[in-house]
């Protein structure tokens, strides 16, 4: 072959690879984008839901003191 094929060749996989890159990035953009959406507008519905706020008033949290007490048995 001559060195202008072999040139074009490598230009012309070095595009696709190139391409293949972008169109890879676009789609993960994509994907990301919509679990964002999705997650908001589930927050948002959460928020306003008063099923899901009685639930989450009624679910005993966890204080940070319990957590520490519990990591300082470990070293005893």
């Amino acid at each position: 072959m001559s060195e202008q094929r072999v040139l074009l060749v490598q230009r012309s996989v070095i595009g696709t690879c190139a391409l293949v890159a972008v169109v890879l990035l676009a789609s993960f953009y994509m994907v990301v984008s919509g679990a964002v959406e999705r997650g908001v507008a589930r927050q948002r519905l959460a928020s306003v839901d008063p099923a899901t706020q009685a639930t989450t008033a009624a679910t005993p949290h966890r204080s940070a003191g319990h957590g520490a007490a519990l990591l300082a048995r470990v070293g005893n």
